[in-house]
């Protein structure tokens, strides 16, 4: 997610943070460690709605998941998955999910079209974090 595009953003205080950070007035980047979900991130034509840097919550979360893994399949790209179980969420319409940092903040946001959880089935989900 480098940069903003039309349904993905860093927010305002990840770029704030990272500001701090790379002027030495915070020593680090509070780590992600949560993806979270909710299921109003599209219109009522069933269209993503382009979130905000200034969000710092989703439209409604309806769920928060620890990072499960992390990898860099780049040098300047971080890749966290979390996998919800299949007896979680079942019937639920996925269309917004976030990266949260350890202090509790949104640091990048997309919107998609719903994806709808199946029941017995598990859904992992990938997010990547581009510097």
């Amino acid at each position: 997610m480098a940069g903003n595009t039309e349904n993905s953003i860093i927010t305002k205080i990840r770029r704030v943070k990272t500001c701090k950070a790379s002027r030495g007035a915070i020593e680090t980047l509070p780590p992600v460690t949560h993806i979270v979900f909710g299921d109003q991130g599209v219109d009522e034509g069933g269209e993503p709605i382009p979130p905000t840097e200034e969000q710092n919550a989703l439209k409604h979360q309806i769920a928060k998941y620890p990072i499960g893994s992390v990898s860099n399949p780049v040098e300047t790209t971080k890749r966290y998955s979390v996998t919800i179980p299949e007896t979680e969420l079942t019937g639920e319409r996925i269309s917004e999910a976030a990266l949260m940092d350890s202090e509790g903040d949104l640091v990048a946001i997309k919107t998609m079209y719903a994806k709808r959880k199946d029941a017995g089935a598990a859904f992992t989900f990938v997010f990547d974090d581009e510097f």
